[in-house]
């Protein structure tokens, strides 16, 4: 129970000063996009073996002031005979607005593997994303893997996720994210949070900071 108390504390204390940074942030990243983003998501048990799961967001970018990016997905996951291993087959729509106020669509269907095991009091995930990018103007396929590290016993239940994407039309790694996210279940349905997200894209060769992140999130299981 101490031991749990002192995580406790330490997360909390931790997931604090990453708030004030946050909010004291603008003068580091004064060149670069500040966004702000709501997340619904939506899972549904259908068995032992299968769950439906299905998110919608909206992103409001350039500091803030242009709503020109939102984002849902549906799929269907088979949990194997392993408890480690499940599959999801996935399917995204993305649409993003530019200048000229005209919405452009791109399509991602993909399949994914996922695996989870339990460190201690830490509960450790991770998905490969295998996914075919369908735009007006080219199609191809990337690569996506995320890593989550998360305290299920920890009150709030704080976690700490990365992001990486392969990009074969650049055959190479173009994008890394980092977020820190804390969650409060309301009940066996309702989960809800905060979370902060800084994103590095590779341009010429070259890492660039590109964005941070703050979003809010409700989750709904049944």
């Amino acid at each position: 129970m101490k031991r749990k108390k002192r995580l406790s504390l330490s997360v909390f204390k931790t997931l604090s000063l990453l708030i004030a940074l946050f909010f004291s942030a603008e003068g580091f990243c004064a060149d670069y996009d500040t966004s702000l983003r709501t997340d619904l998501n939506f899972n549904y048990k259908i068995s032992d073996k299968l769950k439906s799961v299905s998110y919608v967001f909206i992103q409001l970018n350039e500091d803030v002031e242009n709503f020109n990016y939102t984002e849902w997905g549906t799929g269907l996951q088979y949990q194997t005979p392993l408890k480690w291993l499940s599959f999801l087959i996935f399917y995204q729509q993305g649409y993003s607005k530019n200048d000229h106020g005209s919405w452009y669509l791109e399509q991602r269907p993909s399949i994914n593997m996922n695996t989870s095991t339990n460190i201690s009091l830490f509960k450790v995930s991770n998905q490969i994303r295998y996914e075919y990018r369908i735009n007006t103007d080219w199609h191809d396929y990337r690569i996506k893997n995320t890593l989550v590290v998360s305290c299920p016993e920890v009150f709030l239940r704080p976690s700490v996720c990365w992001e990486m994407y392969y990009e074969h039309h650049d055959k190479d790694v173009t994008l890394h994210r980092i977020k820190f996210a804390v969650t409060k279940d309301i009940n066996r349905y309702f989960s809800l949070g905060p979370y902060y997200r800084i994103d590095f894209s590779k341009a010429d060769h070259e890492w660039k900071f590109k964005r941070q992140l703050i979003g809010f999130h409700v989750t709904i299981n049944y």
